[in-house]
Protein backbone atom coordinates (compact mmCIF):
# COMPACT_ATOMS: atom_id res chain seq x y z
CA UNK A 1 0.00 0.00 0.00
CA UNK A 2 2.78 2.58 1.08
CA UNK A 3 5.03 1.76 -2.06
CA UNK A 4 2.04 2.35 -4.59
CA UNK A 5 1.44 6.03 -2.00
CA UNK A 6 5.18 6.54 -2.54
CA UNK A 7 4.96 5.82 -6.46
CA UNK A 8 2.02 8.32 -6.91
CA UNK A 9 3.98 10.84 -4.58
CA UNK A 10 6.99 10.09 -7.05
CA UNK A 11 4.65 10.73 -10.54
CA UNK A 12 3.22 13.82 -9.24
CA UNK A 13 6.81 15.24 -8.09
CA UNK A 14 7.63 14.82 -11.85
CA UNK A 15 4.89 16.06 -13.19
CA UNK A 16 5.08 19.37 -11.17
CA UNK A 17 8.60 19.92 -12.63
CA UNK A 18 10.61 18.29 -9.40
CA UNK A 19 14.37 17.07 -10.79
CA UNK A 20 14.34 13.51 -10.90
CA UNK A 21 17.49 13.74 -8.07
CA UNK A 22 15.27 15.57 -6.05
CA UNK A 23 12.27 13.36 -6.44
CA UNK A 24 14.55 10.44 -5.20
CA UNK A 25 16.38 12.28 -2.24
CA UNK A 26 12.59 13.09 -1.23
CA UNK A 27 10.70 9.96 -1.52
CA UNK A 28 13.82 8.61 0.22
CA UNK A 29 13.39 11.21 3.15
CA UNK A 30 9.53 10.47 3.77
CA UNK A 31 10.36 6.90 3.53
CA UNK A 32 12.50 7.08 6.13
CA UNK A 33 10.28 9.20 8.50
CA UNK A 34 7.40 7.34 8.00
CA UNK A 35 9.67 4.09 9.45
CA UNK A 36 10.89 5.93 12.45
CA UNK A 37 7.59 7.60 13.22
CA UNK A 38 5.99 4.12 13.61
CA UNK A 39 3.14 4.91 11.36
CA UNK A 40 2.06 2.17 8.83
CA UNK A 41 -0.20 4.14 6.71
CA UNK A 42 1.77 6.88 4.58
CA UNK A 43 -1.75 7.70 3.44
CA UNK A 44 -2.88 8.78 6.94
CA UNK A 45 -0.02 10.24 8.02
CA UNK A 46 0.72 12.58 4.95
CA UNK A 47 -2.84 13.13 3.27
CA UNK A 48 -3.83 12.40 -0.33
CA UNK A 49 -1.10 12.40 -2.35
CA UNK A 50 -2.09 15.12 -5.06
CA UNK A 51 -2.78 17.52 -1.94
CA UNK A 52 0.47 16.71 -0.17
CA UNK A 53 2.98 17.29 -3.80
CA UNK A 54 1.14 20.29 -4.03
CA UNK A 55 2.27 21.30 -0.25
CA UNK A 56 5.85 20.52 -1.22
CA UNK A 57 6.03 21.65 -4.41
CA UNK A 58 4.52 24.95 -4.49
CA UNK A 59 6.70 28.14 -3.86
CA UNK A 60 3.52 29.83 -2.41
CA UNK A 61 -0.12 30.21 -2.89
CA UNK A 62 -0.33 30.47 -6.23
CA UNK A 63 -1.10 34.45 -6.36
CA UNK A 64 1.43 36.16 -7.98
CA UNK A 65 3.35 38.60 -5.75
CA UNK A 66 3.32 42.20 -6.57
CA UNK A 67 5.83 44.13 -9.06
CA UNK A 68 7.64 45.75 -6.11
CA UNK A 69 7.54 42.83 -3.57
CA UNK A 70 11.05 41.64 -2.25
CA UNK A 71 11.23 38.03 -2.15
CA UNK A 72 13.69 36.30 0.10
CA UNK A 73 14.38 32.32 0.69
CA UNK A 74 16.02 30.67 3.41
CA UNK A 75 16.71 28.03 5.82
CA UNK A 76 17.73 27.59 9.43
CA UNK A 77 18.14 24.66 11.80
CA UNK A 78 15.10 23.62 14.22
CA UNK A 79 17.68 25.15 16.94
CA UNK A 80 17.00 28.87 15.69
CA UNK A 81 14.00 29.28 13.03
CA UNK A 82 11.51 30.40 15.06
CA UNK A 83 13.53 33.00 16.73
CA UNK A 84 15.15 34.05 12.97
CA UNK A 85 10.84 33.67 11.85
CA UNK A 86 10.00 36.32 14.51
CA UNK A 87 13.28 38.38 14.07
CA UNK A 88 12.75 39.06 10.40
CA UNK A 89 9.31 39.10 11.06
CA UNK A 90 9.55 42.10 12.56
CA UNK A 91 11.19 43.31 10.00
CA UNK A 92 7.85 42.78 7.36
CA UNK A 93 9.31 39.22 6.59
CA UNK A 94 5.69 37.20 5.57
CA UNK A 95 6.59 33.71 5.15
CA UNK A 96 4.24 32.26 2.10
CA UNK A 97 5.14 28.55 2.47
CA UNK A 98 8.36 26.02 2.27
CA UNK A 99 9.25 25.36 -1.15
CA UNK A 100 10.59 21.64 -1.61
CA UNK A 101 13.83 22.39 -0.67
CA UNK A 102 12.85 23.22 2.67
CA UNK A 103 13.18 27.13 2.31
CA UNK A 104 10.97 29.59 3.72
CA UNK A 105 9.61 31.83 0.80
CA UNK A 106 9.47 35.32 2.37
CA UNK A 107 7.64 38.00 0.53
CA UNK A 108 7.47 41.81 1.67
CA UNK A 109 6.28 44.94 -0.10
CA UNK A 110 8.25 48.12 0.92
CA UNK A 111 5.65 50.99 1.69
CA UNK A 112 2.94 47.73 2.59
CA UNK A 113 4.59 46.12 5.29
CA UNK A 114 3.23 44.62 8.26
CA UNK A 115 5.13 42.84 10.97
CA UNK A 116 4.50 39.50 11.70
CA UNK A 117 4.69 37.07 14.61
CA UNK A 118 5.58 32.81 14.00
CA UNK A 119 5.15 29.64 16.23
CA UNK A 120 6.04 26.52 15.58
CA UNK A 121 3.95 22.90 16.21
CA UNK A 122 4.04 19.29 16.07
CA UNK A 123 1.66 17.10 14.65
CA UNK A 124 1.48 13.99 13.18
CA UNK A 125 -1.02 12.97 10.94
CA UNK A 126 -4.12 14.92 9.09
CA UNK A 127 -6.44 14.48 12.17
CA UNK A 128 -3.51 16.06 14.24
CA UNK A 129 -3.46 18.88 11.98
CA UNK A 130 -6.63 19.39 11.74
CA UNK A 131 -7.03 19.63 15.34
CA UNK A 132 -4.33 22.10 15.89
CA UNK A 133 -5.57 24.22 13.29
CA UNK A 134 -8.90 24.65 15.15
CA UNK A 135 -7.48 25.36 18.40
CA UNK A 136 -5.11 28.18 16.97
CA UNK A 137 -7.62 29.96 14.51
CA UNK A 138 -9.92 31.43 16.86
CA UNK A 139 -6.71 33.51 18.06
CA UNK A 140 -5.60 34.40 14.47
CA UNK A 141 -2.83 32.10 13.65
CA UNK A 142 -2.38 30.66 10.20
CA UNK A 143 -0.58 28.04 8.44
CA UNK A 144 2.37 29.14 6.62
CA UNK A 145 4.69 26.31 5.86
CA UNK A 146 4.99 22.56 6.66
CA UNK A 147 7.66 20.10 6.55
CA UNK A 148 7.25 16.64 7.93
CA UNK A 149 5.56 16.97 10.86
CA UNK A 150 6.85 20.52 12.12
CA UNK A 151 3.99 22.72 11.24
CA UNK A 152 4.42 26.71 10.83
CA UNK A 153 2.23 29.61 12.00
CA UNK A 154 1.50 32.92 11.38
CA UNK A 155 -0.31 36.03 12.42
CA UNK A 156 0.34 40.07 12.05
CA UNK A 157 1.49 41.53 15.13
CA UNK A 158 -1.53 43.72 15.20
CA UNK A 159 -3.12 40.98 16.19
CA UNK A 160 -2.07 41.58 19.74
CA UNK A 161 -0.10 45.32 19.42
CA UNK A 162 -2.06 47.27 17.67
CA UNK A 163 -1.09 50.49 15.77
CA UNK A 164 2.10 49.82 17.50
CA UNK A 165 2.45 46.89 15.16
CA UNK A 166 2.90 49.50 11.90
CA UNK A 167 6.27 49.35 9.93
CA UNK A 168 7.56 52.07 9.42
CA UNK A 169 10.80 51.28 7.86
CA UNK A 170 11.95 48.13 5.98
CA UNK A 171 15.19 47.33 6.80
CA UNK A 172 17.64 46.02 4.02
CA UNK A 173 16.85 41.92 3.06
CA UNK A 174 19.63 40.05 4.61
CA UNK A 175 22.57 39.01 2.82
CA UNK A 176 22.69 35.32 4.29
CA UNK A 177 20.28 32.62 3.38
CA UNK A 178 21.59 29.84 5.37
CA UNK A 179 21.99 30.14 8.85
CA UNK A 180 23.46 27.19 11.06
CA UNK A 181 23.53 27.12 14.92
CA UNK A 182 26.59 26.44 17.15
CA UNK A 183 24.33 23.58 18.74
CA UNK A 184 23.90 21.90 15.08
CA UNK A 185 27.13 22.51 13.84
CA UNK A 186 28.52 20.77 17.12
CA UNK A 187 26.29 17.69 16.09
CA UNK A 188 27.81 17.61 12.35
CA UNK A 189 31.01 17.74 13.95
CA UNK A 190 30.48 14.79 16.14
CA UNK A 191 29.07 12.96 13.56
CA UNK A 192 31.85 13.77 11.17
CA UNK A 193 34.95 12.96 13.51
CA UNK A 194 33.03 9.35 14.60
CA UNK A 195 33.27 8.36 10.81
CA UNK A 196 36.74 9.30 10.99
CA UNK A 197 38.08 7.89 13.59
CA UNK A 198 35.54 4.46 12.89
CA UNK A 199 36.91 4.23 9.25
CA UNK A 200 40.44 4.89 10.67
CA UNK A 201 40.23 2.19 13.20
CA UNK A 202 39.16 -0.37 10.62
CA UNK A 203 41.37 0.73 8.11
CA UNK A 204 44.49 0.24 10.45
CA UNK A 205 43.07 -3.00 12.12
CA UNK A 206 42.75 -0.64 15.28
CA UNK A 207 39.52 -1.93 16.98
CA UNK A 208 39.59 -5.22 18.20
CA UNK A 209 36.41 -7.08 16.40
CA UNK A 210 36.30 -9.68 19.24
CA UNK A 211 35.33 -6.45 21.23
CA UNK A 212 32.24 -5.75 19.46
CA UNK A 213 31.05 -3.14 21.94
CA UNK A 214 33.90 -1.14 20.32
CA UNK A 215 32.27 -1.13 17.00
CA UNK A 216 28.69 -0.20 18.29
CA UNK A 217 30.17 2.10 20.32
CA UNK A 218 31.58 4.63 17.47
CA UNK A 219 28.52 2.75 14.85
CA UNK A 220 26.37 4.72 17.69
CA UNK A 221 28.01 7.75 18.01
CA UNK A 222 27.93 8.37 14.45
CA UNK A 223 24.95 7.34 13.71
CA UNK A 224 23.17 9.35 16.40
CA UNK A 225 25.13 12.50 14.92
CA UNK A 226 23.86 12.03 11.91
CA UNK A 227 20.13 11.13 12.90
CA UNK A 228 20.36 14.94 15.23
CA UNK A 229 21.73 16.71 12.66
CA UNK A 230 19.56 15.70 9.74
CA UNK A 231 16.33 16.47 12.59
CA UNK A 232 18.26 19.72 13.24
CA UNK A 233 18.46 20.74 9.79
CA UNK A 234 14.74 19.86 9.86
CA UNK A 235 13.65 20.91 6.36
CA UNK A 236 16.18 21.13 4.62
CA UNK A 237 17.09 16.85 4.52
CA UNK A 238 15.67 16.85 0.67
CA UNK A 239 18.78 17.30 -0.78
CA UNK A 240 21.17 19.54 1.36
CA UNK A 241 21.68 23.29 1.63
CA UNK A 242 21.04 25.54 -1.62
CA UNK A 243 20.91 29.29 -1.52
CA UNK A 244 18.59 31.37 -3.28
Amino acid sequence: MNTEYFAELSRLFAARGMPAQEVAATVTDLTGYLAESGSSDAREEFGAPEAFADRLTRDHDGERPEPEAETWKWTSDIYTDRLLLNRYGAEGWEVEGIDFVGRFVSRRTPGDAMRWEYRRETAHGEKERGALLAELEPDGWEPCGRWLHMTYFKRPLAAGMGPAADLAVTPAPPARHVFFSAKYRGLIAVFAVSVVLLALSLGFGLIDLDRPWVVLTLLGAAVGGGLLGSYGVGRDVAKGIESA
